[in-house]
């Protein structure tokens, strides 16, 4: 289930000799990735509930001061209080406390929490005349004595002598256990070496003291399965409180020297020196608390679920010290990292720019004209279903999807190829439209014809109404639709593809309202324009409401996602004029729009943003044909700003995120396209041409289709 250790190559820095001294137990429950990420167990007490902790070498300086010695020693028929915390006699608890936290010195074995501190708790009597050793005298009072002075995690790797089917709850170890959880400790203690069906200190569980247990079966650790050691208890009756770990270590002996240790005795020390990662790294949260995260992102490795064998499953550090639901928060509403993410059209700014430091809530010290949106995510605090903060760098969920690829210019170049047309023209009405075909196979019939466009007039006399509907696969765009669309409400929202209409004579131009509408994916817009067309020129007039998308891009998901639609109002002049061979056409509009933002969000306010596009084209006869130059500048985001609030680090006297404003700058850059076309079209062929490229030339698309008419023969 693990790889050989001469297998494994090494892996990090921490990977040591001194780390695999205990290879397959630290192995089988992701110990590398606590070291790896720094997460020694620095500034933790753990309590060891045995018969006391010999400081041999691996464990100078790992003994806190707090430790004591509850037993006594019997000789010559006299009782008296020992004070010793470890001897020679303390074989058992100094192997626990060499694998909760032996220490990282580059020599024989380290601890899964080296930096933590232990406190003895001695509980043995030793009665020098019979040369024997007793447990359980004065372990409630042990346990009080850690709850009253800080020590939230117990080791307790003893268990009673009774067999489980004569056991009895012992109500002053009931009471010692709700006293430790009403303090927040966690008292983890081994399930038992006899191979029965629950543990047998499950008898002083109540509803009380629940959370302050934690019963640790053990695997055998043989680096090819998960299965159940022999010897060990079962989890049983309280599965949903216990957990397992790996039943054999190399931990250190009374001579300070490596020995293998096992039983569940040498599992639950495993399990603590996790606690103690836990509490090292978020302070703020207690004993029961690190319990509950242990049992909660356990490995399952038995029956579906919590089992009676397992119990919830085998311990795995790297689980335990991730982020288990995390939320994002903008200080007042709280909504969960997964599935969220930003998506931005191309009309606002690159999606990474200059970083923007965060500065506490109310004030910013971006720069004056803000930083990226990008950036504003590089430093965000979240917290956890536990309360943990968890701090790191979002900016990889805010994208910005690419103006084209292959496959589009593939598609476009496929349809323009297959594409054509249908009119029906009556003295009243006229009707068109236009397709195309897709071939998906090698077969005859592997085709697929696509509508892409259709118009419909009806005249009544002077007035006309219209109906249109254009499609993604609509070829009638300029330049072989390489060119920003010349169409002012396309190109706020190209999902805008259904129209009704209706136009008049006025003076010397006609006077039309053209209404639109589209849906996409769960998005939608809607909108309308008014309209005075001239032979020399248009003046139009727009607004657009669209729902889940901003100028037709999609926002995103989640707290992250960019708004939730948007409203926009907008104004477009035309004109055209002959000047010589040439003729000129140009238009320009700007914009006004509103980003709709809702509570849970974390841009929390927006400016309303100035947008604008322009074009201009000359064209002239060549070659039976039409040359046409131009330069366009697709829509752009002129100006705007917008205020993202995230947490960004966390106050440990509150308990709370501590939330940053931070400007950013949505306005786009100027960039336009230079363009060319040629456009010949003979009875029985027609060739097009075109091409677009950046001021600087570095992104240039070219497109060209060549269409024969050819005869049947006879």
């Amino acid at each position: 289930m693990i790889t050989p250790k001469d297998q494994q190559p090494q892996r990090s820095v921490n990977d040591t000799a001194e780390y695999r001294a205990n290879y397959s137990g630290k192995e089988y429950i992701n110990a590398l990735y606590a070291l790896d990420n720094g997460w020694t167990g620095q500034g933790v007490l753990v309590g060891v509930m045995d018969d006391g902790i010999k400081e041999v070498g691996e464990l100078e300086g790992q003994i806190s001061d707090l430790s004591k010695d509850f037993g006594v020693i019997t000789a010559g028929g006299v009782e008296s209080n020992r004070n010793v915390i470890g001897d020679d006699r303390s074989e058992h608890g100094t192997a626990v406390a060499g694998i909760i936290a032996a220490r990282k010195d580059g020599a024989g074995t380290m601890g899964i929490a080296p930096d933590a501190k232990l406190v003895a708790l001695r509980v043995d009597d030793y009665n020098a005349d019979t040369n024997t050793e007793m447990f359980g005298r004065q372990m409630s009072a042990a346990i009080r004595y850690a709850a009253d002075n800080g020590v939230k995690i117990i080791n307790m790797s003893l268990v009673p002598q009774t067999p489980l089917a004569d056991a009895k709850p012992n109500s002053i170890m009931v009471d010692a256990v709700t006293y430790l959880k009403d303090n927040g400790g966690l008292l983890v203690t081994s399930a038992g070496n006899d191979a029965e069906s629950s543990p047998r200190n499950s008898v002083n569980v109540t509803t009380a003291n629940a959370e302050a247990w934690l019963f640790v079966a053990a695997i055998n650790g043989n680096s090819k399965n998960y299965d159940i050691a022999g010897y060990s208890n079962h989890c049983g009756v309280v599965a949903s409180r216990c957990v397992t770990a790996v039943g054999s270590n190399i931990t250190v002996g009374l001579n300070n020297q490596l020995t293998g240790f096992a039983g569940t005795s040498s599992a639950a020390p495993q399990v603590s020196a996790l606690a103690a990662l836990i509490l090292s790294k978020w302070t703020q949260l207690n004993g029961v608390d690190a319990g509950n995260i242990i049992i909660n992102t356990a490995r399952d490795i038995g029956a579906p679920g919590v089992d009676e064998v397992f119990g919830a499953g085998l311990i795995d550090i790297k689980a335990a010290l991730s982020p288990i639901n995390p939320t994002l928060s903008n200080g007042s509403k709280q909504t969960a990292l997964a599935g969220s993410y930003m998506v931005i059209g191309s009309a606002f700014g690159a999606a990474s720019g200059p970083s923007a430091d965060p500065a506490p809530n109310g004030g910013s010290n971006t720069p004056a004209d803000g930083g990226s949106i990008q950036t504003a995510f590089n430093d965000i605090t979240v917290l956890d279903a536990y309360g943990r903060d968890y701090s790191g760098n979002l900016s990889g969920l805010v994208v910005k999807p690419a103006t084209s690829d292959g496959h589009w210019l593939r598609r476009r170049l496929e349809a323009q190829s297959n594409a054509g047309s249908a009119a029906l023209i009556t003295p009243g009405a006229s009707a068109t439209i236009g397709y195309t075909a897709y071939r998906f196979g090698m077969g005859q019939n592997d085709v697929s014809y696509q509508l892409t466009n259709a118009n419909f007039a009806y005249r009544m006399g002077s007035t006309t109404i219209t109906a249109s509907l254009n499609s993604d696969d609509n070829v009638m765009d300029d330049v072989m639709g390489l060119a920003p669309t010349t169409d002012a409400m396309f190109a706020y929202s190209p999902l805008a593809q259904t129209s009704i209409g209706i136009n008049r004579p006025l003076g010397e131009g006609r006077l039309g309202l053209i209404v639109y509408a589209g849906a996409q994916q769960n998005t939608s817009v809607s909108g309308a324009v008014l309209q005075w067309k001239h032979t020399a020129g248009s003046v139009k007039m727009g607004i657009l409401t669209e729902a889940g998308t901003v100028f037709g891009t999609q926002v995103g998901a989640g707290a992250m996602r960019f708004s939730d639609g948007a409203q926009t109002a907008f104004i477009e002049a035309a004109s055209a004029f002959d000047f010589g061979i040439w003729t000129l056409e140009g238009y320009g509009s700007l914009g006004a729009t509103r980003l709709n933002l809702a509570d849970d969000m974390l841009i929390t306010r927006a400016d309303t943003l100035a947008t604008g596009r322009f074009g201009i084209t000359a064209s002239r006869p060549l070659f039976d044909g039409v040359m046409s130059f131009g330069v366009a500048q697709p829509l752009v985001a002129l100006s705007g700003k917008a205020t993202v609030t995230t947490g960004t680090g966390y106050d440990l006297s509150t308990r709370n995120l501590i939330f940053t404003d931070r400007k950013v700058n949505l306005s786009g850059k100027i960039h336009p396209l230079l363009m060319i076309g040629y456009e010949r079209i003979a009875e029985r062929s027609a060739l097009r041409f075109g091409a677009t490229s950046n001021v600087g030339g570095q992104d240039i698309r070219l497109s060209a289709t060549y269409r024969l008419k050819l005869d049947r023969g006879n």
